[in-house]
Order: C-alpha cells, then sequence, then structure tokens
C-alpha cells in the first residue's frame, strides 16, 4: 500500500533566509548571525495553539498563520539544534552579494522576490521533502510581505513560519518591495512565467461533435506544478499536497486557453467514489463523482489518476456530463446514475449519446481482491480474470466495464469511444497513483456544450454577420425571435444577423473589418 513520505512524519525543516530584500552588509550580518547562532522560541505558541493553527491552516488554506506569526521575533537559540534534520536556503538579489559565513545547501539569486520564494519552496519540497516544515527568518521589517508571500506559494500540508529579526539602525527608506495587498496579483503574475504552457496536449474524441461541444482530455506536460509526481498539470487541490490553490488555478488557465473554454465556468468533480451527481444550477452537494449540465458554456469536469474519467453528450438536446468513475464508482455504476440524472433532467435518450472514456488504468496493471470485485464479474465475466502471481486477487478491466454499463442502458457501441483510454500506469505523459503513489497528480475529462453564434450575437455588443440558410434549419427560429435581422429569412443565399466586431463560437472566428469566410459565415462591415 503507498503510504506518505518519510519527510511528512519527520517534520523536517526547511529554512528560507531571507538576504534579498535588504542586502546591506549590517542586516545581511545580523540575519546571519541570527540563524547561527541561539535563539530563544519563547515568542512561539504553546503546543495548544500551533494544534489549532494548523486545523485554521486545513480550513482556510493557510491565512491563520498570520495572526499567530505577528508577535514572532528572533533572539536567541539554534536553527540547526540537532532535533530535526535541517536544510538551509539562501536567498539573494545579486551575484555580487558576499555571502555570509553561514552553513547554506543551496543559494538562489533574482531581483524579484517571488520568484525567489517559488525556487526556494521547490528546492525544500525536494529536499527535505514536501510536507517539511518551512521557517522564513527575514528582517522584522520585511515579515508581514514573506508572511503573504508565503499563504499564497504554501498549502496547508506544509507548516510554516516567520521570523522578523528587529536590524538595528535599519535604513529608513527601505520598503515592502510591494505593498501586501499586491502580493496575491504579483504571485499569479509569476506563475504565469513558469514552464512552457505551449506544452499543454489536448486529446479529442473523434465521436463528439465538435461544433456541438468543446470536450477532451489532457497529459501532465504545460503546468508549473513543481514536485515530480504532480509535474507539471496538476489539475486538482486538495489540503494534502504540495500545490497552492494558485498553482492549481494557473493550470486550469492553460488548459482553458489551449482548449478555447472559460476557466471560470469550469467545474470538477469532488471525488467520494460513489454515484452521487450534482445538476448545476441545483443545490452542490459537498462531495459528488459527477456534474451534468445543459447551460452552454459550462465546463463539466472529471478528475482522475487512474479511474475512468468519462464524458457523455447529448446530440439531441445538447445536454452534458462528466464522471468520475474508480474501481468503486464502477461497482456502483457511477456512469448509469450520470446517464439516468440527464435522462430525468433533459429528456436524454441514450440513442442520442456520444461517449469518451480517458485515460484510465489497464486492467494488466489494476487487481482487486476477488470478492470485491465480484460485482463486477457478475456484470461480465470477461471482466475480470485470476492474477498469476497471486491467486486471491483478479485483474479488472474498468474501462471496458463502464463501456458495458452504458450499452445496457441503450447507448449504441460504436457511440462510446475508448481511442483515449490509454493506461496510465504504462504511460508516463499521464498522472498515475497506481505508478507513483502519494503525492499524485490528477488529470481531468471536460466537456461543454457551445453557445451558437446566435447565442453570441444575443449576449454580445453585435456587428453584422450573414448566415448561409442551408446550414442549419435550426438557426431560423432563433433569429426570428431572438436576434435583429435584416434581409428575406427564405432566400437562397444568407440571412443577416448582428454579432459582436471580434468573438468566438464554435472555434470560428469573425472579423468585422474586413470580408472572410469561416465555414458557413461571412462577415462584413456594420
Amino acid at each position: 500500500m503507498n503510504t506518505l513520505p518519510t519527510a511528512m512524519d519527520s517534520r523536517s525543516i526547511g529554512i528560507i533566509v531571507d538576504l534579498a530584500t535588504d542586502n546591506s552588509s549590517s542586516t545581511v550580518t545580523q540575519i546571519a548571525s541570527a540563524v547561527t547562532n541561539k535563539w530563544d522560541h519563547s515568542g512561539a505558541v504553546d503546543t495548544q495553539q500551533e494544534q489549532e493553527q494548523e486545523q485554521k491552516q486545513e480550513d482556510l488554506g493557510a491565512q491563520s498563520n498570520l495572526e499567530e506569526q505577528q508577535q514572532k521575533t528572533i533572539q536567541e537559540g539554534e536553527v540547526c539544534n540537532g532535533n530535526h534534520p535541517c536544510v538551509v536556503v539562501r536567498l539573494s538579489y545579486s551575484q555580487s552579494d558576499k555571502p555570509p559565513a553561514m552553513p547554506c545547501s543551496q543559494t538562489f539569486i533574482s531581483e524579484d522576490c517571488i520568484e525567489l520564494l517559488f525556487k526556494a519552496k521547490t528546492y525544500l519540497d525536494k529536499n527535505p521533502g514536501f510536507g517539511c516544515e518551512v521557517q522564513v527568518v527575514t528582517s522584522l521589517l520585511m515579515k508581514k510581505f514573506w508572511e503573504a508571500a508565503c499563504v499564497h506559494l504554501f498549502s496547508p500540508i506544509t507548516t510554516w513560519s516567520v521570523w522578523g529579526v528587529d536590524i538595528e539602525d535599519q535604513a529608513v527608506s527601505l520598503r515592502e518591495p510591494m505593498a501586501v495587498g499586491e502580493v496575491q496579483f504579483e504571485v499569479k503574475r509569476y506563475l504565469e512565467t513558469v514552464g512552457d504552457p505551449g506544452r499543454v496536449n489536448v486529446l479529442r474524441s473523434p465521436l463528439i461533435p465538435g461544433h456541438q461541444f468543446n470536450a477532451g482530455f489532457h497529459d501532465r506536460y504545460g503546468g508549473v506544478s513543481q514536485v515530480e509526481t504532480m509535474a507539471s498539470m496538476n489539475m486538482l487541490y486538495t489540503i494534502r499536497k504540495a500545490d497552492p490553490v494558485l498553482v492549481v488555478e494557473e493550470n486550469e488557465r492553460r488548459l482553458a486557453q489551449a482548449a478555447g473554454f472559460d476557466p471560470s465556468s469550469m467545474h470538477i468533480t469532488k471525488a467520494e467514489h460513489d454515484r452521487r451527481i450534482w445538476i448545476v444550477g441545483k443545490e452542490q452537494p459537498d462531495r459528488y463523482d459527477g456534474i451534468v449540465t445543459d447551460q452552454p458554456g459550462v465546463t463539466v469536469c472529471a478528475a482522475g489518476a487512474d479511474c475512468c474519467m468519462i464524458l457523455l453528450a447529448d446530440t439531441h438536446t445538447g445536454a452534458v456530463g462528466a464522471v468520475h468513475s474508480g474501481w468503486r464508482g464502477t461497482v456502483v455504476a457511477a456512469v448509469t446514475a450520470l446517464l439516468h440524472t440527464m435522462m430525468q433532467e433533459y429528456g436524454t435518450q441514450p440513442v442520442n449519446i456520444r461517449a469518451s472514456i480517458g485515460p484510465s488504468v489497464s486492467a494488466r496493471h489494476f487487481l482487486l481482491p476477488a470478492e470485491e470485485a465480484k460485482p463486477i464479474t457478475n456484470l461480465d465475466p470477461t471482466l475480470t480474470w485470476p492474477s498469476k502471481d497471486n491467486p486471491h486477487l483478479v485483474h479488472v478491466d474498468l474501462v471496458k466495464a463502464n463501456a458495458i454499463r452504458l450499452q445496457r442502458e441503450g447507448v449504441p457501441e460504436p457511440s462510446i469511444d475508448t481511442s483515449h483510454a490509454l493506461c496510465t500506469f504504462e504511460n508516463k505523459q499521464f498522472f498515475s497513483f497506481e505508478r507513483d503513489g502519494f503525492p499524485f497528480g490528477n488529470q481531468i475529462g471536460f466537456i461543454s456544450r457551445r453557445f451558437t453564434p446566435i447565442q453570441h450575437a444575443k449576449s454580445q455588443h453585435l456587428q453584422r454577420c450573414w448566415y448561409n440558410p442551408s446550414s442549419s434549419s435550426s438557426f431560423y427560429q432563433h433569429i426570428e425571435t431572438n436576434v435583429e435581422t435584416d434581409g428575406d429569412k427564405n432566400a437562397d443565399e444568407a440571412i443577416c444577423v448582428r454579432l459582436p466586431m471580434t468573438t468566438l463560437a464554435n472555434n470560428l472566428r469573425f472579423e468585422g473589418l474586413k470580408e472572410e469566410r469561416a465555414g458557413v459565415i461571412k462577415t462584413a462591415n456594420a
């Protein structure tokens, strides 16, 4: 069974020494002395307060660290007191800075303080290991800035402290590199520069009509997550992992940009390994494994790291659904619950469904005790077979099991696409818990109903645009009832409606200042 890393059990200590925000010789000397000489922890909170602080960090995403740390100042003591292994990281402003006489494992140099902290965190997540205790040593004047930066760059799994050294004769003109209220914005700005967003790779099903739906999966490349087993496109935030909220949000932004949807409209399953389904627009459960909607532009997503991510598209009603189905979800028929919810809410008929199953662990690398796999065996005996190495275990084909459940509900077999159900264990371009253990990253499958050009025209500032009437008879009613029109709707050549000067609809770009053909659409000046 996979267990948490040793670093989390031993609570190793990582020391980040700020010699960058004030690199005067006096300040550097006093901070270095505070690190290498003795200090007294009399200003620290007691055990009960520490426990309460850790709980608040879990609930509030480390925000509570701020008040608890306000009175901490370094006096006497010893960082490397022998009670815990300790790794010291020094932050420096430039190459020309003269390094102080102090033990140091690594030095990072930059004029960007956010970059310095991000690199220090990345280093400490490897050595001594993610989840280690982090202590930042800075001047008392800079204490609030570093606290704000830590809030946004560390997840609740990391217990952090900022210690302020009361520097004698520190220059009164020294100011924080940015206001505390600007730190979140600067962290977001910096994260946009990390890695290569051009490597984001979207996998699309040929069965789900691209003009009607925006659907697909992705691999692990192109993001900003740094822990090796989560690098780099982890899409799921949890308090038990090293990625803070802003890192996951940047990964979401990059995927949304590559795939062409609005990241603010996306909803990701909160897995409980059951069959609860959330209907967008109704009360949201605390946890759910599936999401459905028929609202254009709302992107529903299922997360996975070996578990099946299954997307359903109703080509008749436009309704969509996404479900996370691991072995427990497969046993309780989570995908069936998703389909039934679409049938009840939107009148979906299974014959109109197009389904796609994303990257998942293959039967070759997934085993269960025979008793736990029995419901899947009962579904179809070909879905399980005994392990050659362990007679008490059976291989389980989760992809085929979920496809069979859909077929039993009336979804035609040719309408179920498994071409992207690549084995996550064997293919290292995907995250896999079975292969990597904890902490692991999560990829997602996403799907949304696209806006039609007419729906865009109704909701935007409008510019003229002509539609070929032969392209879709369904446009007529929309044009008559929803959009101001010019021309004869029965004409053979075109119908004029008003569209934005520049808008994105059905992956077609409309430029109002020049004549341009895009599919059946031609634009012109108003």
